[in-house]
């Protein structure tokens, strides 16, 4: 399960920082090799919301995939946010991802579903509170004002 995390994390943070200078690489893990393929549009890397880049990552070894896209931009209250959808059959928990993000990365939103389309959690950052809700609707927040 960590193993899968770190993947996860990997592709996010390779869509919020940009580094997308190369076409492709190999991330090598402590039990096999997991191959990241990425592509971007012509001119997209100079760009904070490179619309069009698509990433997949795959384990030949076990079958488990991603495939991420940064399919445009939203405006969630008011702030424009970049909007990256992530589907994978690498865990039971998520099979797909909504992340939304803005330009400055003080803000953003998770929201993951299961196979059959239900949120199973969301998470959230904005204004310095962190929100988290699980599927049962539970809702934790940290940070902002006490």
């Amino acid at each position: 399960m960590l193993k899968k995390v770190i993947i996860l994390l990997i592709l996010l943070t390779l869509i919020a920082a940009g580094c997308t200078e190369k076409d492709s690489t190999t991330i090598s893990t402590s039990d096999g090799d997991v191959d990241i393929e990425y592509s971007v549009p012509e001119g997209a890397n100079d760009e904070w919301c490179p619309v069009g880049m698509t990433m997949d990552a795959a384990n030949p070894q076990t079958g488990e995939m991603s495939s991420m896209e940064v399919v445009g931009t939203e405006t969630v209250d008011g702030i424009e946010m970049c909007k990256a959808v992530l589907e994978t059959n690498t865990d039971d928990e998520f099979a797909k991802m909504v992340y939304l993000f803005s330009e400055d990365g003080e803000t953003f939103e998770m929201t993951t579903y299961d196979a059959a389309g239900n949120v199973v959690s969301q998470m959230s950052m904005k204004d310095g509170v962190m929100t988290m809700t699980d599927e049962e609707g539970n809702v934790v927040e940290y940070g902002g004002v006490t």
